[in-house]
This record gives structure tokens, sequence and C-alpha cells, in this order.
């Protein structure tokens, strides 16, 4: 933000493309300032115009831009780790895992992105695969950094034993996204992805608890009280069994 204000101390206008939708409900951990700024909506648009944390100048709909990218790859070949479970038309599941601090002393500062919580989703993306044996579950993260620490080893077995979960190794580019559009259902801790999917109409249930808080990121934006936002493990597999 500083640089910011010396541009506009220097008359030199800025232009910025939004990227987390959520971030347009925050107040200030998240502010903008710039002359103008594409956002995801016409809704965010009126957002961020009646927010006094904001100070944009011209305010242009465009929609999430990266979510471009899904409708691209619906159209290519389907990914290796999903190919043969769709050709036994078993149901697709993209789990969006969080990432977490490389160390367990960083990683207990955090409220919700720790090694605790890290686990907790793994372990019930593994009663879920267990519980809804005609799908095959993906696990996809940012990194995978943090499998090189013991505290994950029996999760990371638990899953090298399982028939229908395993961790998504293929850093490529945009790789998450050709899962994604190949999916029948994105089950995700808070991304900017699951947002994206939404867009498209990928189905997604937001993983929105930890094993000791019902609820994360909602707080802000609620989705409208949607179906989509699951606090409970009850919930996840409820509504996956429906859908």
């Amino acid at each position: 933000k500083t640089l910011i204000l010396a541009f506009k101390k220097n008359n030199t206008k800025t232009v910025a493309s939004q990227e987390r939708f959520i971030h347009a409900f925050y107040t200030s951990y998240a502010n903008v300032m710039v002359d103008t700024y594409y956002v995801a909506s016409k809704f965010v648009a009126n957002v961020i115009r009646d927010s006094k944390y904001n100070d944009v100048e011209h305010l242009v709909p465009v929609g999430q831009y990266r979510s471009d990218y899904l409708l691209l790859y619906k159209k290519t070949i389907v990914p290796e780790e999903i190919c043969r479970a769709k050709k036994k038309n078993k149901k697709i599941i993209i789990a969006l895992g969080w990432h977490c601090a490389d160390t367990w002393y960083e990683s207990s500062g955090s409220i919700d992105v720790n090694w605790t919580n890290q686990k907790f989703f793994i372990e019930d993306i593994i009663r879920l695969s267990k519980e809804l044996k005609e799908t095959f579950i993906v696990l996809r993260y940012k990194n995978l950094e943090w499998m090189k620490e013991s505290f994950f080893n029996d999760v990371v077995n638990k899953i090298k034993k399982s028939d229908n979960v395993i961790i998504s190794e293929n850093y490529e580019n945009l790789h998450s996204y050709k899962l994604c559009a190949h999916a029948d259902l994105v089950i995700a801790k808070h991304t900017s992805l699951a947002d994206e999917c939404l867009s498209h109409k990928i189905p997604v249930f937001l993983h929105e608890y930890t094993h000791n808080m019902p609820k994360i990121v909602s707080g802000p934006f609620d989705w409208g009280k949607s179906y989509i936002v699951c606090n409970n493990y009850d919930q996840i597999l409820n509504r996956s069994k429906i859908f």
C-alpha cells in the first residue's frame, strides 16, 4: 500500500484485478486502493463501492479471470490420476486442502493453517472414502512439503493402502484446474479455486470447520447461508451421499 500511495502522490494511475472473491467482504484485512479495479461480479462491485475500507475510482466487473482455465481444460484430455476411475464410472471428488507451515512452531501460531488441522482434514477425507465406495477422491495441495514431516506419516500410509483416495503429486502448470474441470464434486477448505468452480457450476462443498472450531472463513460472507457450507463431518458425508 505504501507503493500505491507513492503512485497516487505522483499522479500515476494504478490498475488491479481481483484474485480472491471473499476478500471483497473483509474490512481492514484486505482493503484495496487503486484507480481501476477489475472485479469478480456486479455484486462484488457494489459491495466494494459501499465499503468504507476501499478506495477505488473505477470498478469493472469482468468475472473471475482464472476460471476460464476450467472451461479450457474441460475440453482436453482427462488427467491421468482420474482417468482409470472415470472409465470405471466412479464419481470423481477433488478435495482441496490448505497449505501449512514447514515447522511445528510456525504452524502452532495459526488457528486454521496448522498441522493438527491439516491432519484432521485428511482424516475426514479418508473416512469419506470408506463411506463412499463408488467414488474416487484426489487430495490436492498447493505443495507437498508437509508430507516430509513424520507427524503425517500415519495418514499418508493410510492413503497409500486405500483403493479410492490418492494425493495428487503432479505439479505441472495449472494442474489443479485440470483436475477440477473433470470433477463431479469438489470438497474444499476455502480457496479461490472453489469459488471459481462455483462460477462454472461445478458442485462444491466447503469444509468449513476444524478439529476445534465449527466455522472458519464464512464470517464476512456466508454464501447466503448456503447448503454448500458444511460445519461438521456428518454434513459433508450426508450431503455427498445425497449428491
